[in-house]
């Protein structure tokens, strides 16, 4: 490490990112537009449950009698597999659309399978070749 190297006091950002900036008690700028921004709209608690029941019914009860109730991308990684998992837990209908670029790894795509026939979705896969 050269003789420049910080990390946050906070977190475990340090100076390798080339735009992190620290105040004078360390902390850098990303815990800080934590505090600033984000957590006043992050509820990790009841209220943030609640208020995520209050949307579900709320994208329910605009789509009765419809097939779907949203759309949801899943790439087969993590987090949309997670989500597409969430959505079947909360009762959701997903339309749910893969985009297929040419560079699904193998993972992602046994991924894709998982999900699909875990909740029972149907699966729109459009492949894209570059042309218009």
């Amino acid at each position: 490490m050269n003789d420049n190297y910080q990390m946050c006091t906070r977190c475990v950002m340090d100076s390798t990112d080339p735009e992190i900036t620290f105040d004078d008690e360390g902390v850098c700028n990303h815990c800080q537009h934590f505090d600033r921004v984000t957590k006043k709209e992050w509820f990790p608690n009841e209220e943030g449950a609640r208020k995520l029941r209050g949307i579900i019914e709320q994208i329910k009860a605009g789509v009765e009698g419809k097939p779907y109730d949203c759309i949801l991308g899943l790439s087969g990684g993590a987090d949309s597999s997670y989500l597409a998992y969430k959505a079947h837990e909360w009762g959701l209908r997903p339309l749910v659309v893969h985009v297929d670029a040419g560079w699904n790894s193998e993972l992602a795509v046994a991924n894709i399978e998982a999900v699909v026939k875990h909740c029972n979705y149907e699966l729109h896969t459009h492949v894209w070749t570059g042309r218009r």
